[in-house]
């Protein structure tokens, strides 16, 4: 089976719906506004049925002006477009508009309907097209089909319907056994349902039962059930319409823009190096650090637009340049990913384009940086594997042969050129870059400072616990590696299964410093006989959580001794008292011999002995305790 999307795009009330309806049978306008105003406010849905091996959903996008954020979110991910044009108006201000869109998204498959054909006579309908074709030469598609249909009449539609299997076939082939990435551009709910999520699913595949992310909120939720056109089931593919009801998040809590993943494959980020071409339709220069929107996928973001050779951008059609785009809110893309820019005021499209670079940072301005972002895009066979490594952490030899098509010689010159450039590093025959290790690295050191500043009264955080905070982003082997190499170059340090940071000591919280001192002199104090650990708490008002941790510090410092389950004793009783004890009796002692040197009750001298025992500083043999040299 092959999944395919198609995109009808054009202006308000040139017959995009009417069309879809003769194509499907379905009225995409559903909504009561849609009906009442006669055109297309949100995106409308409709599965097309036309050869068997095919699946094929149809999306209308809505023509008018104010709702070109639908319309851009409906056209992503798209294999097939179909542009409308109205026989008896020809083309319009959004036609060109969608036109350019479609263009700069890379939607390489291009049908043009010329719509009410019945309506005029075969002149106009020959006028219209050489508008369209005058309109369109020069650019991507320049050789697109021209089709004369009728939605009412149905006349066209046979014909129509062969170019469409005719374009599909010449169709890229999606990636379905990559990552799952499914931007989501409609949210709803229903009852006894809960959450549902649609789109089209971008790359890898989606399965019921299957556990995802939602994001960029990073929201963990379950698959309950999937329907694609209107049928319930099991999987959905790259290419695939899909409606996704999820467990686990609240409908308030997501919206159209978010993505669905199923791993941590792809970034969240600020910031994008990218290429960007303007269009036909920008009217008015750009400054440097102008307010721009993104869209990407199916959602929208303010941001800035960065230039490196130029502070300001003319209004000139087909300009390409090399900027950046720094976002007010975190975005989810991959180096590749095609968007549109709109300004913001005065509204217009002016450019689109593609992500160079997922994670751009502040790059000095001029020629340098103009080299630096050509080679990023150009992207030599060591930098794709650079690139390939940002996404998947940590590959095999064999699977970065497989992911680049490399031959086995090839790579490791590819891999000795990027050791000993100290770009890539070997870690027990797998590879990862130097800049994954040093953000790994500075996310331990930055959790142990955060850890430290909650718990200071704890030695450091376990091994486990800190790999389980990264398992979600890295694999474990690579973690416990740079967990190593920190503490190799003592920026760490390992004690029993803890870690901390290698600058770090224990300490109170000031708030409680001096009625932990008095606790502490009390038990000194208090000797052999101390008061119940508990009593001595509650005495300073701590809660029992505070009071718990202060235990484990006493007890792992070696400050004090467990004596029984209620008792603490002093570190500096204990060693006073054995000391008395073996000077007295060298070799070794009885109880009755120990209660002549110890004065306590026979009680705490038991419990006392008992954690000698315990030290090992004793052994007991029969009636007696042997000192151990």
């Amino acid at each position: 089976m092959s999944y395919y999307t198609i995109g009808i795009a054009g202006h308000i009330d040139h017959g995009k719906t009417t069309l879809t309806k003769a194509l499907t049978n379905v009225d995409t306008d559903r909504l009561k506004e849609e009906k009442e105003r006669n055109i297309s406010i949100e995106l409308g849905y409709a599965p097309f049925q036309i050869q068997e091996g095919y699946h094929i959903s149809i999306i209308d996008v809505p023509g008018h002006e104010k709702f070109i954020r639908q319309m851009i979110a409906g056209v992503t991910g798209i294999d097939l477009a179909v542009i409308v044009v109205a026989a008896d108006e020809g083309l319009m201000p959004q036609t060109k508009e969608h036109v350019e869109i479609l263009s700069l998204l890379g939607i390489e498959q291009v049908i043009i309907a010329v719509t009410k054909a019945d309506l005029v006579d075969n002149e106009q309908l020959e006028l219209a097209e050489e508008e369209i074709r005058d309109y369109i030469d020069g650019s991507v598609f320049e050789t697109a089909d021209v089709i004369y249909v009728d939605g009412v009449s149905k006349r066209g539609i046979p014909k129509f319907k062969e170019k469409v299997i005719e374009k599909l076939k010449k169709c890229r082939q999606r990636n379905d056994v990559g990552a799952l990435r499914m931007p989501v551009d409609q949210v709803f709910s229903l009852q006894g349902h809960g959450t549902i999520l649609r789109g089209t699913v971008f790359d890898g595949s989606i399965s019921s039962g299957q556990s995802i992310t939602v994001l960029p909120q990073g929201y963990k939720a379950k698959v309950r059930q999937l329907q694609s056109q209107n049928e319930n089931v099991t999987k959905a593919f790259a290419g695939q319409r899909v409606a996704v009801n999820i467990s686990g998040v609240d409908r308030q809590l997501v919206n159209r823009g978010n993505v669905i993943v199923d791993s941590n494959h792809y970034a969240l980020t600020n910031c994008i190096d990218v290429i960007i071409r303007t269009t036909k339709l920008m009217e008015l220069p750009l400054k440097q650090r102008s307010l721009v929107k993104l869209h990407i996928g199916t959602s929208e973001v303010m941001g800035k637009i960065i230039f490196f050779d130029r502070n300001t951008l003319e209004a000139e059609a087909g300009v390409e340049v090399y900027c950046q785009i720094r976002l007010d809110e975190p975005i989810v893309g991959k180096k590749g990913d095609r968007f549109i820019l709109r300004r913001p005021t005065p509204i217009e499209t002016f450019a689109g384009g593609r992500i160079i670079n997922i994670e751009g940072r502040k790059y000095r301005f001029g020629k340098n940086t103009i080299d630096f972002l050509k080679q990023l895009e150009q992207g030599s066979d060591l930098q794709r594997i650079i690139f390939l490594l940002q996404e998947y952490k940590l590959l095999s030899s064999e699977e970065i042969i497989k992911q680049l098509g490399v031959t086995e010689q090839e790579l490791h010159l590819l891999l000795e050129e990027g050791k000993s450039s100290d770009q890539l590093v070997s870690i027990a025959k797998q590879y990862t870059t130097q800049t994954i290790v040093k953000q790994i690295e500075n996310n331990i050191l930055q959790q142990l400072k955060q850890y430290h500043n909650q718990y200071p009264l704890r030695t450091g955080i376990s091994k486990a616990e800190l790999l389980q905070m990264f398992n979600e982003y890295y694999p474990e082997k690579l973690v416990s590696a740079v967990i190593q190499k920190l503490n190799t170059a003592n920026f760490i340090r390992l004690r029993g299964p803890n870690i901390s940071l290698n600058t770090f000591q224990t300490s109170f919280p000031k708030q409680w410093e001096k009625k932990m001192t008095n606790v502490i002199s009390q038990l000194e104090e208090q000797g052999l006989e101390p008061q119940p650990i508990c009593d001595l708490m509650n005495q300073t008002g701590m809660s029992a959580k505070l009071a718990a941790e202060f235990i484990n510090y006493l007890k792992n410092e070696g400050i004090a001794e467990k004596l029984d389950d209620k008792h603490l004793i002093h570190h500096k009783v204990v060693s006073v008292s054995s000391n008395l004890l073996k000077k007295a009796y060298p070799e070794s002692f009885s109880l009755q011999e120990a209660k002549t040197v110890i004065n306590t009750s026979r009680k705490y001298l038991v419990l006392f002995l008992e954690l000698i025992d315990q030290k090992k500083l004793t052994v007991r043999e029969n009636q007696k305790r042997i000192w151990v040299n």
